[in-house]
């Protein structure tokens, strides 16, 4: 086979693969052919791909070997003509690193719009631009979850999650451009992740690692026997036996005497339904059909959706903070009035949670420079409280006195999190970013200028 012809095949080989790979979601493939220079550089040859035009998508330049001063020519693809746009507000409250979460229907969108398309997950993409159009971010990692009746071609649905990076002021927006079919995807370095089958306190579980911290959820149990912060303290501290000491402790250990959604217990079922890079999701139902919950762990924050319980029920935290309970020296933050209420974690307590300017309730538990809050997001008129047991553990409950369970509403929602921080502005402003919807419009696709 002679030089010239072998370059002719690699270069068709080039291109054939290109096509192949980047634009299988059109069914008609859309590229330009433009003569860049009509006389080009002695015996050439060469490929290029790369967003040459900065539209988002992967074009290709190239030259051949045929004779002396060829041609460079270049195809620009037109394949991601077009985008969606989602405009994102803070909706009164300053956000910082924000996972945003968005219902899409690319079935939808893409009826009536003329482009015959289909839909391809792997081949999104999505950037940020500033009020002139400019592009601010042209690599915004996201995740794509199907729907569970997801159908590439007839219903392709699901929820798009992506992190609004930084600080965003309560008076402000963000706009986002989204391009379904861009065959130039950024991959997503993962913030959360998963591991299946660690053994954890006797119970095989799920091993979550967050930057902020590492979660291991009893898969039998439902429960959160571990939170470990950056430093390896165990905030909650679950062992078989001991009572306080071990057995009693765990997130949320909502079902009493049943057992659900608590550490060590063997009631429950639980499997993954999403498994990063930016959210991971956990389903959990009770082998009696009457639980059924949803966690979804971000980067710095988890989030209990109850889908299903037994009423009356509670939500708890038993458990140890900064790893061992100090009544002295450990403290309590109840958001009830504007500053918040601190007390020793020695100081028992029992009433109603009201935030004056929020729609849920919610407190934390400190240790030194760092709290673990806890977030009910439907504010209710229910009692709440705490006491300390023994010196061993705390015992908080939403919905709870003494033994006796208030909780009625379904589905709820809860949120628990990590922050480095003793002082409640600071605390408030990031419980408030965490559980506080932002509003997330999705816009109709729109063709590139």
């Amino acid at each position: 086979m002679n030089s010239t012809l072998k370059g002719r095949m690699c270069v068709g080989i080039g291109l054939m693969m290109f096509l192949n790979f980047s634009a299988p979601v059109w069914a008609d493939v859309p590229f330009d052919h433009v003569i860049i220079d009509s006389e080009g550089p002695k015996d050439p040859w060469a490929k290029i791909l790369g967003d040459i035009d900065k539209d988002g998508d992967m074009d290709i330049v190239g030259a051949n070997w045929s004779g002396p001063y060829q041609p460079i020519e270049m195809w620009e693809n037109k394949s991601a003509g077009w985008r969606i746009p989602i405009i994102v507000s803070a909706a009164g409250y300053e956000r910082l690193d924000k996972p945003v979460e968005v219902e899409m229907n690319f079935t939808q969108l893409l009826s009536g719009t003329g482009y015959k398309a289909t839909f391809d997950e792997k081949s999104m993409k999505l950037t940020e631009v500033d009020g002139a159009g400019k592009i601010i971010s042209d690599s915004v990692p996201l995740q794509f979850d199907k729907a569970a009746d997801f159908n590439q071609r007839k219903n392709a649905k699901g929820t798009l999650t992506f992190i609004a990076e930084g600080k965003t002021p309560a008076d402000s927006t963000r706009t986002f451009h989204l391009y379904p079919g861009s065959g130039n995807a950024i991959r997503a370095r993962p913030l959360v992740s998963i591991t299946d089958g660690v053994d954890h306190r006797g119970q095989e579980s799920f091993k979550i690692e967050t930057p902020n911290a590492t979660y291991f959820y009893h898969k039998r149990g439902a429960g959160f026997a571990s939170i470990f912060d950056k430093d390896g303290n165990d905030w909650i501290g679950y062992r078989p036996g001991g009572g306080p000491a071990g057995e009693y402790r765990g997130i949320p250990n909502m079902g009493h005497p049943e057992g659900y959604c608590h550490p060590g217990k063997e009631v429950s079922n639980s499997r993954i339904i999403s498994a990063g890079p930016i959210k991971v999701s956990i389903m959990s139902e009770s082998d009696d059909g009457k639980m059924q919950c949803v966690w979804d762990i971000f980067p710095a924050y988890a989030r209990l959706t109850v889908l299903k319980m037994r009423k009356p029920y509670w939500f708890l935290y038993e458990g140890t903070p900064g790893g061992k309970l100090d009544e002295d020296t450990d403290y309590c933050i109840r958001a009830d009035k504007p500053g918040g209420t601190r007390t020793p974690a020695s100081l028992r307590w029992d009433r109603d949670l009201s935030v004056p300017d929020g729609p849920g309730e919610w407190l934390c538990f400190g240790d030194g420079d760092r709290v673990l809050y806890l977030v009910h997001h439907e504010d209710d008129e229910e009692v709440d409280s705490y006491w300390p047991m023994k010196g061993e553990m705390t015992v908080f409950g939403f919905g709870r006195m003494k033994t006796n369970k208030f909780m009625q509403a379904v589905p709820a929602h809860f949120t628990v999190g990590l922050h480095d921080s003793s002082t409640f502005t600071e605390i408030a402003r990031t419980v408030n970013s965490a559980y506080i919807p932002l509003v997330a419009e999705v816009g109709n696709p729109q063709g590139m200028p």
